[in-house]
């Protein structure tokens, strides 16, 4: 499933309540990000529910990330036994994940590419299930509430002001002026960490 074709069923769906939760649950369970833009967005257009929209975001997401926890807690002998987890780096994530559980459980919740690793590891470590769940939980609500605002802003406030031609383009410009940018800045930095002085 595209996230076009997720937006487009969201949007067909808005008269059958619990259809269109499931949806968006199972949505964001697998597309994750980009299922919670374009609910936001479809929130903003009055498509689907404030309440419904949180509520599915927020299971959708809890259950993406205790599947991964689930791998990591029953496939690690498997992954150790093939060779594909060292049993030291293994024991150096439980000592990590003595110190720094909370932490990076919730900021791995917020960053894309760390969720697997962070939930995969949490698995793996054995950390304790219902504190996990309980830490996912909050991580998610408040991900969820972010999504959702956001998309109704940027539906509000941004959207309409680019239906414009001449608008979208200068949008455009700009987007790829700080590209350019930020590439720049961050070039020369890298430069003048690599040199050595004088």
């Amino acid at each position: 499933m595209t996230e076009d074709a997720f937006i487009q069923i969201c949007q067909q769906l808005s008269n059958h309540l619990w259809l269109q939760g499931l949806l968006v649950a199972v949505g964001t369970c697998f597309l994750e990000d980009a299922a919670r833009c374009g609910v936001g967005l479809l929130v903003a257009a009055g498509q689907v529910g404030w309440g419904i929209a949180f509520v599915s975001m927020t299971l959708g997401g809890l259950a993406g990330d205790l599947g991964l926890y689930l791998i990591g807690r029953y496939a690690t002998l498997f992954l150790i036994r093939l060779r594909w987890v060292d049993a030291a780096r293994l024991a150096w994530m439980e000592t990590y994940f003595e110190r720094q559980a909370i932490k990076t459980i919730v900021i791995a919740r917020f960053l894309p590419g760390a969720r697997t690793l962070a939930y995969v590891s949490a698995g793996a470590v054995k950390y304790p299930l219902p504190r996990f769940l309980f830490l996912l939980l909050l991580a998610s609500m408040v991900q969820s509430a972010l999504f959702l605002e956001l998309g109704v802003f940027i539906g509000e406030w941004i959207l309409p002001y680019l239906r414009d031609p001449h608008l979208r383009l200068g949008a455009f410009g700009i987007i790829v002026l700080l590209l350019v940018l930020t590439h720049h800045i961050l070039t020369r930095r890298n430069k003048r960490k690599i040199l050595p002085p004088g």
